[in-house]
């Protein structure tokens, strides 16, 4: 069963950048109400795509260097990592559905 995982600065690199699958990083804060609402969303996402899918979110607040680095200005902001490089992006709100036709092409 897949799971929403919880990244840091440090994580970051070895948990998305280095997947040896498809990553989603969802950068959001927990003060937000659009990226509480995602919350089971990505749980799904987590869940359906186990093994073919990495999920990780990234606290903007708690993680600022990775925030700066991806140059995250709004959010929520999802990147879809593969083999350490964005190829796909989608920034705001989101339902499921969004979220599977954005990493779907990528799997």
């Amino acid at each position: 069963m897949g799971s929403v995982i919880d990244v840091t600065d440090s994580s970051f690199p070895g948990t998305v950048e280095q997947s040896k699958i498809t990553a989603l990083a969802v950068f959001g804060a927990v003060w937000s109400d659009v990226c509480r609402a995602l919350d089971p969303v990505l749980a799904d996402v987590a869940n359906e795509y186990d093994r073919r899918l990495v999920v990780a979110k990234v606290d903007i607040d708690d993680e600022p260097q990775t925030t700066k680095r991806y140059d995250i200005t709004s959010i929520p902001t999802l990147h879809v990592f593969k083999g350490g490089k964005i190829v796909g992006t989608w920034i705001g709100p989101a339902n499921k559905a969004r979220v599977v036709s954005l990493v779907t092409p990528h799997l």
